[in-house]
């Protein structure tokens, strides 16, 4: 998760200052490869507009405003919704569960509070004794079948396990929505579109 915020960081200062850069490594390639470099300063069309109009921008507003700048905003956007706030409290907290050099990461109050954001799965009296599992469950991991002893713990790891699984139906099922919705359907109404929803999903 540290190399997340890292890479969100080096993105940022990419997109302020890292344009320069970018644009000379891209017209060495070019230059290496025999591919024509069109001047900055020469003026274009406006994306959806004709010469006739008048509306011009310059090559460098466009690959550098239109396509670097924007490339790099969606990268954030995606970046932001993949590890939100939330969902990096969550893998940190299972990052937890890693069982190499003898649990050097176990951390009982994490653990124990991913019982309370998984409230519908434990009981008032499981989120009570959780910590006493916890504590006890990490020396005795390494023997097997321990989990039939501490049926909470174990129940963590389950969650954990499935979390990938769980991701992973979430974009197939936006996969499904992309064909579904597409732009020759952007008036469908919403029981239409659930059910159709519902019949492309048995496809995946």
């Amino acid at each position: 998760m540290e190399l997340v915020d890292v890479v969100k960081a080096r993105l940022s200062t990419m997109r302020e200052n890292g344009w320069n850069n970018f644009f000379t490594d891209v017209q060495g390639l070019c230059v290496a490869k025999s591919i024509p470099v069109p001047n900055m300063d020469d003026k274009i069309p406006v994306r959806g507009r004709s010469i006739a109009e008048g509306r011009t921008i310059t090559n460098l507003h466009h690959y550098r405003a239109e396509i670097f700048y924007v490339a790099i905003d969606k990268i954030c956007v995606e970046m932001d919704h993949r590890f939100s706030e939330g969902s990096n409290m969550i893998l940190d907290c299972f990052s937890c569960l890693e069982p190499k050099n003898s649990f050097s990461k176990f951390d009982v109050d994490k653990l124990a509070r991913l019982a309370n954001i998984y409230h519908a799965d434990f009981s008032d009296d499981d989120r009570g004794i959780i910590r006493d599992q916890l504590e006890t469950y990490v020396l005795q991991m390494v023997q097997t079948e321990k989990h039939s002893v501490f049926p909470l713990v174990y129940k963590l790891i389950e969650l954990s396990l499935i979390l990938s699984v769980s991701t992973a139906s979430v974009e197939r099922a936006f996969s499904a929505m992309k064909i579904i919705k597409s732009k020759l359907r952007n008036k469908i109404n919403d029981v239409w579109f659930n059910n159709l929803m519902s019949d492309e999903s048995l496809l995946f």
